[in-house]
């Protein structure tokens, strides 16, 4: 009885490996990545830029300085992503910026799930 519950078990855990590993394979090559930090009347911050080598995957958000960015589809202009990226605000009644644990990286929704990639952004100085 044991045998016929462990057998299709270990086949799920197995089947999430592969198509987790897979999907993992398929995310787009980051092109590029770097970022500036500015400070603009009351305002802080980072524009980040990067390119991908391709959409298939949908790239969702950001994470520069454990700070996560949601990405806008006014963002994107073909494979290239410009994303302003808010850390503190006194323009913004109450503005509290998304903090992550999370390295710098982009997030990527797939069918099933999101995939966290890591990048290491560039400092462009002013």
């Amino acid at each position: 009885m044991k045998n016929n519950i462990l057998s299709p078990t270990i086949l799920i855990i197995a089947g999430t490996f592969i198509s987790t590993s897979c999907t993992t394979n398929q995310l787009p090559r980051v092109k590029d990545p770097t970022y500036q930090a500015y400070d603009i009347s009351g305002e802080r911050g980072y524009h980040v830029a990067f390119e991908l080598s391709h959409d298939s995957i949908q790239a969702t958000a950001l994470i520069i300085n454990r700070i996560q960015q949601s990405i806008s589809n006014e963002n994107k202009v073909g494979l290239k992503y410009n994303v302003n990226v808010i850390s503190q605000s006194k323009k913004i009644l109450g503005f509290k910026p998304k903090v992550t644990n999370q390295e710098n990286g982009i997030l990527f929704k797939t069918d099933t799930t999101e995939v966290f990639k890591p990048v290491d952004f560039k400092l462009l100085s002013k």
